[in-house]
C-alpha cells in the first residue's frame, strides 16, 4: 500500500489512488466523548425516532478530494453503482485510471457489484483489501470517523424530517468547501 501511495504522489503518475467505503449516518446521536459533573446525569434530547442516511464515498489520495452518493436508509449496491459511474466518468474525462481500494462489504462484492466493476475496466481497476482486515488500511475510514464524531454527533434537528436534507447538504458543502480536506483523519496506512 505505501508504494502505491508514493507511486499516486508523483506529479506524473498515470493513475488516482482513491478509497471507497460506505457508512450511514443516524439522527439519533451517538456521544463520542461528553463531559458532565461528577453525580450528575447528563441528558441528550432526542427527536424520537430515528432517521437514517446511507452514503457510499470515496477520496483520493492524496489531495482529499470527495465523491459520494447517498440515499435513505442504507449503504446498497445500487448507491455504490452511482458512485462507481463517478469514477469512471471522471476517469475519462481526466484520461488517467483509477485504482480503487475497497473492503469487502456487501455492496462491493454482490453480484452487480462484480459485473459492474468488470465492465469499469480499464478506467477502474480494484485493489481488494483482506478479509477481516484493521480499518486502518482504509483511507476513508478515519474520515468518516470524523465526520460522524465532528458534525453528526452533534447535528441534531428539531424535526425529524430536517434531518435527510440537512445531512445532505452538509456533505455537498463539505465537498465543495474543500473542508474535507482539512479534516485529519484519525487513522492512516
Amino acid at each position: 500500500m505505501h508504494r502505491l501511495q508514493k507511486a499516486a504522489r508523483q506529479p506524473r503518475a498515470d493513475f488516482e489512488l482513491w478509497y471507497a467505503d460506505g457508512v450511514h449516518f443516524n439522527l439519533l446521536p451517538v456521544t463520542r466523548s461528553m463531559w458532565r459533573r461528577k453525580g450528575q446525569r447528563l441528558l441528550v434530547p432526542t427527536p424520537g425516532k430515528n432517521v437514517r442516511v446511507g452514503v457510499v464515498g470515496a477520496i483520493r489520495f492524496p489531495s482529499r478530494h470527495f465523491l459520494f452518493a447517498y440515499q435513505p436508509k442504507s449503504v446498497t449496491t445500487a448507491l455504490f453503482l452511482s458512485l462507481l459511474e463517478k469514477l469512471v466518468a471522471r476517469a475519462k474525462r481526466t484520461a488517467r485510471r483509477i485504482v480503487l481500494v475497497l473492503d469487502n462489504g456487501g455492496p462491493f462484492t454482490s453480484h452487480r457489484a462484480q459485473a459492474a466493476l468488470e465492465a469499469a475496466r480499464p478506467q477502474v481497476r480494484v485493489l481488494r483489501l483482506p478479509a477481516y482486515t484493521s480499518e486502518t488500511l482504509n483511507w476513508i475510514e478515519g474520515y468518516w470517523d470524523e465526520l460522524k464524531s465532528t458534525y453528526f454527533s452533534q447535528m441534531l434537528t428539531e424535526q425529524r424530517e430536517e434531518f435527510y436534507p440537512q445531512a445532505v447538504r452538509l456533505l455537498h458543502r463539505l465537498q465543495r468547501s474543500g473542508r474535507l480536506s482539512l479534516l485529519a483523519p484519525r487513522a492512516t496506512p
